[in-house]
């Protein structure tokens, strides 16, 4: 093995320039962060190494990627919903081996230590489509790591994770590369935790790539220790827009959410979270009447399933965990028409969709085909798109991926600024809780089939 060579490296996105004269060397058998702005390249870098591009897009303008020869090189995605072929976690894993041309009986004892190694057991045999995004992150990851990878490439990892998978991970990664000393790349923006595995930390600015000194990444690495968010407990005087009555959600035979009377604040904003896999995205759905359930939600107390659909939905948007089951359309721009044109906010014009465009990072993009855009990106769109819509309620579930600090910030501004205008119902599930504090009012706890109001200061 060798170390992995960027020389004088830069690269093009249909005549637009991602990455300018890149010469960097990736330390073989160390654990590398790469941080940077939403849209900076940090994406582009790992497919680079991962053999992706230029095969699948792009162009290398000048300069070479130098890979160690014969290097097993395993990459999780940002999507990890991308990389899945077959449909169960073991499905998967028995056909990633068998093309890695692994001898038939050995195939299942390393299924095993993959599934471990995830802490997916238990969702050996589900359907990957049934997971939640953490879930599915942590089958991805021990995907990846079932052939065994000498470079192990991580796309924000820890996106759609809950706080006890994502420590449980960073263990797992600190054991292998002491272990087997495999080369780690990782991509994120949140950095909270990573201390313990004392890494390389870089940072991608304007398409030039440079490594932090040890003092600035320590810095970095501590101001992303705390997530602390403080809220009230709502009061019964206070207008309610849902309400449960006797609400009950199951999957298959699982218990969900044990018979619950609630109410959402109106024009409120409110967070939930909980771990993973615990159905806080398949409570979305049932509010967005997309899965069946028992008992009664109403909507300004009317049952939302005496509603028509059409009806419904001009009060109700749902914001998608995966940005592209939000798209319709192949451009930006074509989006933005399409939204414009159903909008049924008045904060938004022309002007002021222009406005949008350049506080999000956004602007000259329209001829851009919304699948080639960055993670960060797209989630930006995503929420710009369903603001314009303007409808009474919208739930969003893990918006803030992929988003920078920055990025996170101006989003947050665009929305208290359309609520100016518009205001709305927010019901939001995240697992980030940096940058959040003083924008969440409500926060909702669900957990062991319950779902309850917490009050006062949290911290994960």
């Amino acid at each position: 093995m060798t170390n992995i060579n960027f020389k004088n490296l830069s690269f093009n996105f249909d005549d637009q320039s991602i990455l300018k004269n890149i010469n960097t060397e990736f330390k073989e058998g160390k654990i590398h962060v790469l941080t940077g702005i939403s849209g900076s390249g940090k994406s582009t870098i790992l497919k680079l190494i991962a053999g992706l591009l230029p095969k699948y897009g792009g162009k290398i303008v000048t300069g070479t990627v130098d890979i160690p020869t014969g290097a097993q090189v395993g990459m999780v995605f940002q999507d990890p919903l991308m990389q899945f072929a077959l449909d169960t976690p073991r499905h998967e894993l028995e056909f990633t081996l068998e093309n890695c041309q692994v001898p038939t009986q050995q195939i299942p004892a390393r299924i095993n230590r993959a599934l471990s190694f995830g802490n997916v057991q238990p969702l050996a045999n589900r359907l990957i489509s049934t997971l939640s995004g953490g879930q599915q992150q942590r089958v991805a990851l021990a995907v990846a790591m079932a052939m065994q990878p000498d470079i192990l490439l991580l796309d924000e990892p820890f996106a759609n994770v809950d706080e006890e998978n994502r420590q449980f991970i960073l263990k797992q990664l600190r054991h292998i590369n002491n272990d087997y000393h495999t080369t780690i790349i990782m991509t994120d923006h949140d950095l909270h935790g990573y201390q313990q595995l004392q890494p390389i930390v870089w940072r991608l600015t304007n398409g030039c790539l440079s490594q932090l000194s040890v003092k600035d990444s320590a810095h970095l690495l501590q101001k992303g220790i705390n997530q602390k968010l403080t809220t009230s407990l709502p009061t019964s005087d206070l207008p309610a827009i849902i309400n449960f009555d006797h609400l009950s959600i199951k999957r298959g035979n699982q218990n969900l959410l044990l018979p619950t009377d609630l109410a959402f604040i109106k024009n409120k904003t409110t967070l939930v979270t909980g771990p993973n896999g615990i159905g806080k995205s398949t409570l979305f759905k049932a509010i967005a009447r997309l899965l069946k359930y028992k008992g009664t939600i109403t909507y300004e107390r009317a049952n939302i399933q005496k509603l028509s659909p059409g009806k419904y939905y001009r009060h109700l948007g749902l914001v998608f965990q995966h940005a592209n089951d939000q798209f319709l359309n192949v451009t930006v721009g074509e989006e933005l028409a399409l939204a414009l044109k159903t909008s049924q906010n008045p904060y938004f014009n022309h002007q002021q969709v222009q406005g949008a465009l350049k506080l999000l990072g956004l602007t000259d993009r329209e001829e851009q085909i919304v699948y080639s855009l960055s993670g960060g990106q797209k989630k930006k769109l995503q929420i710009l798109l369903m603001l314009m819509r303007g409808q009474d309620i919208l739930l969003l579930d893990e918006p803030f991926t992929g988003l920078d600090s920055a990025s996170l910030k101006n989003v947050l501004q665009l929305i208290k600024d359309v609520q100016t205008k518009k205001p709305q119902t927010l019901l939001i599930i995240s697992h980030q809780l940096n940058g959040l504090d003083g924008f969440i009012d409500f926060h909702l706890k669900m957990n062991q089939q319950h779902l309850k109001y917490v009050g006062g200061s949290y911290e994960s």
